[in-house]
């Protein structure tokens, strides 16, 4: 009907010069025509500018109406059968860091391995499913079915968003259907950076790497189930490229130009050294890292349009690694047992000879220690004895001999251990005891170079596993962690639980806005 109030009907003129006139058929072309052979013709003010104008409003309005409809309909169909569970529901449980939306009911995150956990019942494997509605711009998710018995292996499957988003997008819809009945424990993770591109430039023209979580559906036969045990041990990941899971997924013969376009289409934060040892010590994880990361600067920091001017101690304390506003409220959530800190040395490759005094580098590290001891992960904070404090362990090296000067894993080593047995030896606040350290060699012992690199000269897979096998040990050992972890009984901390920010930020900030959050 709008085109009606578009189109001109009119007859071949006669003893007239014709007028040039747009035709249906030359819009694309954006060709004039001075004649008459069609009975229809738009004709807009004989203007080309005017035309588009007109058209690009039409198809706004019908594209606009459309998506009404359909939400109508998609919010219809969830009122009439009550079986969709949204993101914010009681019953999920949520690892590392979430922001909640009360209007929709959906959470998002964009720290990698921010994972949601639903556990359901299932009566008639062949009547049911769980649809999944989410939506993320160059994000990948895994989706992970367990059944809890444990008599049939676990499924995987990654998915992945589209690289631009476009208005009045829908929400992207998966379908998980089980094999059997019985108890599932269903998992989605988010695999990649916040920034693919980096939080320079880039992150100012091309949206961040958010995963939205809008809710569940359930179809047939599917019962949600509450969490009845929760992983007692709760582990912290701060750190870059190889602790965000930067090119796991890639092949050593992918150019430097393609990976780093599009290398969120191989980050895999699941298969990192963090994601193995969660899974091997039976433990709740959270990361804070991103590639490119370090601790006085970042990778090629003379050029801040790449990754812009805030290393990341100034950016672990934001429940949205892209989002100042919101502060993570540490004072509300249960200490972790082992923080893991691999960084520093993006601060002395890719800097083209600028980098760090040992004085200033030292003294930045040690500040970073102690800002995680009194300010994150403090005493104050929690009710249980027994976590009195965490145990902050510094890990570096891992690299490949055949790395080059440039991209070194071991050139910062020295500089982290002499900063961490001077934070020993000053003992301040008597937290001296709780740091240790642990170099992995980059002589070939342990990433040979051979099979076990990716893309764009970083750890696959195996090179990642390799690197969990050599520090395993030594972090149970350090932890008193002699035996396999046992899941507790006790009554599932309030993780879920909305927690009203304060806006209380760093001074990079801004104003704080009061949202909840919820999460590790």
């Amino acid at each position: 009907g709008i085109f009606k109030h578009l189109c001109i009907f009119l007859k071949r003129p006669k003893k007239h010069k014709p007028r040039y006139v747009y035709t249906y058929r030359h819009l694309r072309t954006h060709a004039l025509k001075a004649e008459y052979p069609l009975r229809v013709r738009f004709l807009a003010q004989r203007s080309l500018h005017t035309m588009k104008w007109l058209l690009g409003l039409s198809s706004l309005f019908v594209g606009f109406t459309l998506h009404r409809f359909n939400q109508s309909v998609f919010l219809t169909r969830f009122a009439l059968t009550s079986r969709f569970i949204p993101a914010t529901e009681n019953a999920l449980r949520f690892e590392g860091r979430w922001l909640a939306n009360e209007d929709d009911g959906s959470a998002v995150a964009d720290w990698p391995c921010s994972t949601i956990h639903v556990r359901v019942k299932v009566n008639d494997p062949s009547q049911s499913g769980l649809r999944i509605h989410w939506r993320g711009v160059r994000v990948r998710i895994l989706v992970r079915i367990e059944k809890e018995d444990g008599s049939i292996p676990s499924s995987e499957t990654i998915l992945a968003g589209p690289v631009f988003d476009f208005p009045l997008a829908q929400p992207d819809i998966h379908l998980i259907s089980f094999p059997s009945e019985g108890a599932f424990h269903v998992s989605i993770r988010k695999l990649n950076n916040a920034v693919p591109l980096g939080m320079g430039l880039a992150n100012s023209i091309f949206d961040p790497s958010i995963v939205k979580v809008y809710g569940f559906d359930q179809e047939g036969g599917i019962e949600l189930l509450p969490f009845e045990q929760v992983p007692e041990r709760i582990l912290d990941f701060i750190g870059a490229s190889d602790t965000a899971g930067y090119c796991v997924d890639g092949t050593r013969d992918m150019s430097d130009v393609y990976s780093e376009l599009a290398g969120w289409e191989y980050d895999n934060c699941d298969s990192t050294v963090g994601g193995d040892l969660a899974k091997r010590f039976q433990a709740q994880v959270s990361f804070q890292a991103s590639a490119g990361m370090g601790v006085t600067q970042n990778a090629a920091a003379a050029e801040q349009w790449q990754l812009g001017p805030l290393p990341l101690p100034a950016l672990i304390n934001r429940t949205l690694m892209t989002n100042s506003k919101e502060r993570w409220p540490y004072e509300t959530r249960p200490l972790p047992d082992l923080v893991v800190v691999s960084l520093g040395g993006n601060d002395f490759n890719h800097q083209g000879g600028h980098v760090p005094t040992d004085a200033k580098f030292s003294s930045a590290y040690k500040d970073l220690l102690l800002d995680l001891f009194l300010n994150k992960y403090s005493s104050n904070h929690t009710e249980d004895p027994s976590k009195e404090r965490p145990k902050i362990v510094s890990v570096c090296g891992q690299g490949s001999p055949d790395e080059g000067n440039d991209q070194n894993r071991c050139r910062a080593c020295p500089h982290i251990e002499e900063a961490v047995n001077d934070f020993q030896a000053e003992n301040p606040f008597g937290l001296g005891s709780f740091v240790d350290y642990i170099f992995v060699p980059c002589d070939g012992s342990v990433v040979t170079g051979e099979d076990d690199i990716g893309c764009n000269g970083h750890k696959n897979r195996l090179g990642q596993k390799r690197v969990a096998d050599f520090v395993e040990p030594q972090l149970r050992e350090i932890m008193g962690w002699t035996t396999e972890a046992i899941e507790t009984n006790e009554e599932i901390p309030d993780t879920n639980e909305y927690v009203i920010d304060t806006a209380e930020d760093n001074p990079d900030t801004v104003d704080g806005i009061p949202t909840p959050v919820f999460g590790d």
